[in-house]
């Protein structure tokens, strides 16, 4: 287990798009939770995957109507998978932002 220095220390570490894109790799997120101690990341991708999904859909209804419900469900799905690294790199620079300030207090 990483202590707290460690962890925020490890944050700062993550400027690129590694661990944005590796976000796709199932469960990599409880990794990244445990060594950098935040779930910032997982709530970006929960909330943000959720929202892509939900207005793909709801957009894709009304210019199609006679779409159906398996057609909508996968499209959400992909738009939810294409927009992960994208808000797993949201989540890790605002975990960066908080560790940075957690560590400039210590």
């Amino acid at each position: 287990m990483t202590t707290k220095i460690e962890a925020l220390s490890n944050r700062q570490k993550d400027a690129g798009w590694g661990y944005a894109f590796a976000h796709w790799i199932p469960f990599l997120w409880i990794y990244y939770a445990i060594t950098r101690r935040t779930i910032t990341p997982f709530l970006y991708l929960l909330f943000g995957g959720f929202l892509v999904g939900l207005t793909i859909g709801i957009v894709s209804a009304i210019v199609n109507p006679k779409a159906k419900e398996d057609n909508l469900s996968r499209l959400g799905a992909i738009g939810g998978f294409v927009a992960t690294p994208f808000l797993a790199k949201k989540g890790i620079d605002q975990s960066r932002k908080s560790g940075k300030k957690q560590l400039e207090k210590n």
